[in-house]
Order: C-alpha cells, then sequence, then structure tokens
C-alpha cells in the first residue's frame, strides 16, 4: 500500500515506494493508490461532462434562453470560486481521502434524487440550477484534494508525467462524456443522465476508497484557519511566475471556457443539428485535447512547462474567435478540435506548474487558490450570457474570443516569465540542488 510519507521539502519521491519503479505510463499505472485515484476521476469526470451537455440542451428547450443555458455553467464553477480556498486550508486538516469519498456519495446522492424528480416528470429548471451547484461545491475540491493526492503517491519527480496521464483522462471524458449525454437525452431523456450517473459516482465512491493513502505529516504552523490561507497566499504573491500563471487562468477562465456553455447553442440555432450531432461537435474538443495531453505526458520537459501553458492558452482563445464566426459544421467541428489541442497545453501544465511551485507544506493552499482563480469563470459566463441574450451566442463568443487575445497579450507583456523556459519550483528546492552538503 502507498503512503505519503513525511520528508523534508524537496524535489524526490514522497512516498515510500521504492525508487526502481518503471517509468512511463505503465509504471505509473502499477502505483495501486495512483491507480484507483485516477480510476475515480475518470468516472465522475465523465458523468460530469455528460450531465453539462444534457443539462444544456433541457435548459435551453425549457426556456429558449442563451443567458439561462449560461447560468447552468455558471452554478457549476461559481463554487470553485467561493469555496476553493476554504477547501485548500481544510484539506490540510483532514484527510483527503476521507474529503474525496465523502464527495463522491454525495455526488451519488444528489444525482439519484434530480433523476427521481425528472422520471416524476416534476423536474423545473431552478431543480436542475440547484443539483448543478451542489455538485459544483463538491468539485471545487478536485485540485486541492484528489490532484494533490496523486502528486503525493507518486512524488514530486514524476507528478508531470502524473498530471499528463490524469490530463488525457480528463480530456477523454470530455470527448466521451458530451456524445454520451447527447445520445442519452435524445433516447432516455434527461432522468437516463441523471441514473447513469448515479452508477458512475457510485463506482467512483467504491475507487476512491479502495485508494491506500496517509497524508503527509506536517509540523503544526500554530496559525488559525485564516492564518493559514494567509500563508499560503503571501507566498504565491512571493512568485512573480506563479502570479503570472494564475492571472492567465482567471483570463481563460473568464474569456475562454464560458463559450463551452454556447456550443449547444450555436449548434441548434446556427448550425441547425440535433443532440447527437451537437454532442459530437463538444466531443471533438475532448478528442482533440486527448491527443495533445498524451503528447506532453510522454514528450513535455521541465523547461518547456511554461511556454506550453502559455501558447495552449493563446491557440485556446483563438479557435474559440474563430468557431463563433464558423458557418459550417465540418469547419466548426475542426475549429473546436483545434480548441482542444491548446486547452490540453493551458490545462495539464496550470496543475503541473502550481503543484510543482509549492513545498508540501503549502501545496493544499496553493491548489486552492488555484481553484479560486478557475472559479472566476461564472463572471465570464454571467458577461457571455448577457452578451448573447443581446446580439446572441455566436456574436457574443465572437467579443469574448476579442477581449481574451487582448488580455493574454498584456498579461504576457507584464509578466515575461511565462514565455521564458522559467523554473517555478520552490526555493528550498532549488537551493537543495543547487548547493553542496557542507
Amino acid at each position: 500500500m502507498e503512503r505519503a510519507t513525511a520528508r523534508k521539502p524537496g524535489f524526490g519521491p514522497e512516498t515510500n515506494a521504492p525508487q526502481d519503479r518503471p517509468e512511463g505510463i505503465s509504471g505509473l499505472l502499477r502505483n495501486r493508490s495512483f491507480k484507483y485515484l485516477w480510476i475515480a476521476g475518470s468516472l465522475s469526470g465523465t458523468i460530469r461532462w455528460l450531465e453539462t451537455l444534457a443539462i444544456a440542451v433541457f435548459v435551453l428547450e425549457q426556456t429558449n434562453s442563451a443567458f439561462m443555458v449560461a447560468l447552468t455553467l455558471f452554478f457549476r464553477m461559481f463554487p470553485m470560486f467561493l469555496f476553493g480556498a476554504f477547501t485548500g486550508v481544510i484539506a490540510d486538516r483532514i484527510n483527503r481521502k476521507k474529503l474525496m469519498v465523502g464527495g463522491m456519495f454525495i455526488l451519488a446522492i444528489n444525482s439519484t434524487v434530480m433523476g427521481v424528480l425528472a422520471i416524476t416528470d416534476v423536474i423545473e429548471v431552478w431543480h436542475v440550477m440547484v443539483g448543478i451547484f451542489l455538485s459544483g461545491t463538491v468539485w471545487s475540491s478536485e485540485f486541492p484534494v484528489r490532484r494533490t493526492m496523486m502528486g503525493e503517491v507518486v512524488g514530486m519527480e514524476r507528478v508531470g508525467i502524473a498530471m499528463g496521464v490524469d490530463a488525457a483522462t480528463v480530456n477523454f471524458t470530455r470527448m466521451v462524456g458530451p456524445f454520451l449525454g447527447g445520445l442519452l437525452f435524445q433516447f432516455l431523456d434527461l432522468q437516463g443522465v441523471y441514473f447513469v450517473g448515479t452508477g458512475f459516482y457510485l463506482l467512483a465512491f467504491l475507487s476512491a476508497s479502495t485508494v491506500g493513502y496517509t497524508p503527509t505529516k506536517l509540523a503544526s504552523t500554530g496559525l488559525g484557519f485564516f492564518g493559514t490561507m494567509k500563508g499560503g497566499i503571501s507566498y504565491i504573491r512571493s512568485r512573480r511566475a506563479i502570479v503570472g500563471i494564475l492571472v492567465v487562468t482567471i483570463i481563460v477562465n473568464i474569456f475562454g471556457f464560458p463559450y463551452t456553455s454556447m456550443v449547444a447553442v450555436i449548434g441548434k440555432e446556427d448550425l441547425h443539428l440535433n443532440a447527437i450531432l451537437i454532442g459530437i461537435l463538444a466531443s471533438s474538443e475532448g478528442l482533440g485535447a486527448l491527443i495533445a495531453s498524451l503528447l506532453i505526458a510522454t514528450r513535455a520537459r521541465l523547461h518547456q512547462h511554461t511556454r506550453i501553458y502559455i501558447y495552449g492558452s493563446f491557440l485556446f482563445m483563438i479557435t474559440v474567435l474563430l468557431f463563433s464566426l464558423s458557418p459550417w459544421f465540418a469547419l466548426s467541428l475542426l475549429l473546436v478540435f483545434l480548441s482542444g489541442l491548446g486547452i490540453a497545453g493551458f490545462g495539464t501544465m496550470q496543475s503541473i506548474l502550481m503543484m510543482m511551485s509549492a513545498p508540501p507544506e503549502l501545496r493544499s493552499r496553493v491548489m486552492g487558490v488555484l481553484s479560486v482563480s478557475i472559479g472566476t469563470g461564472p463572471l465570464g459566463v454571467l458577461h457571455l450570457g448577457a452578451l448573447a441574450s443581446w446580439l446572441g451566442a455566436a456574436t457574443a463568443v465572437s467579443i469574448i474570443g476579442v477581449e481574451g487575445l487582448i488580455a493574454l497579450t498584456i498579461a504576457v507583456l507584464i509578466w515575461p516569465e511565462l514565455r521564458r523556459a522559467t523554473d517555478i519550483r520552490p526555493p528550498a528546492v532549488e537551493s537543495t540542488q543547487a548547493s553542496p552538503k557542507m
């Protein structure tokens, strides 16, 4: 059974696994704890994207409002902004495994209740919004809990490939989930989507329960809850590259990711697609991201991480803009696929860079701040939804695409570290490697 054990800060392993473990993806999958964390994330991620597409189509049919569709994404993402930093501090005080297992059980219950409301034909849009907010609250723990656990059980020297594999899997779920969502909604309606979700969440619950994990024992700081949080924020402010990474994360989440809430609207109103073809369109993003994530996991080197992050962000924003201008399904399919390539560079690297940037005693708090940065996305959702109601979905996406590209350009001018081969490891790690022992 793999354990995360106490050790002095460094860039080496943080598990008691032998040092001659096979390298590469096959070596990771021989790590029992990593494997079950990976399975749990794969199951829950699939149903997350499956529900996102199906719920968007349902809300559009019920309200005929692009703003209401955008609001579904707002309620899914806003809990990360509200609770992300708090979750990071809590994860330093409570066994992360317990938090993860409890979260999966709550998601299963939530999906079951929503399925019952749907099958009895009493479900309304406000029920859906409440269910989305609850699931989003659980998802706010993803970075400080599950992904931090993954880094601990494989060791920081292998966190790059571990996060790459996990990102590839997440992107596979982005590809499969929307397609299955469109298919299930077309033939089984909303209740079918929710009851399938119950089954997936229960399997994820069992997988998470199987993980062998003991948290790293860290020395008590003597600080209270808010003092602990302040310490993490102070550390981040002292590292220019990390501040720049968080700024880019905020930009992409405000001006980029909200476009996904308009894929169903543009697909139905501008491209005249049915639910299955809308699902295929949305899934092509996941296919592109899957391919790019696998390449990153197997080929990316440490000195390339910041560049992959920023170039991926620009590629994503450019393709979002071009997608909004496309009049044809085939071209839209290609552009959404290419946007997936950009998402992979952005999404994979943000976890790797933030995980590697912090010493063990600050890691959950740093990942919690990352969750808050991601959670700013709802501001963009409201912005996009208001524009879509006024000018139409396609024009609204064009506007946020231009805004995002301008903001990214300003960010790389202010933080030139983002376009250089920047080492973002903690100072204690750098000094450990650079200085000989006395």
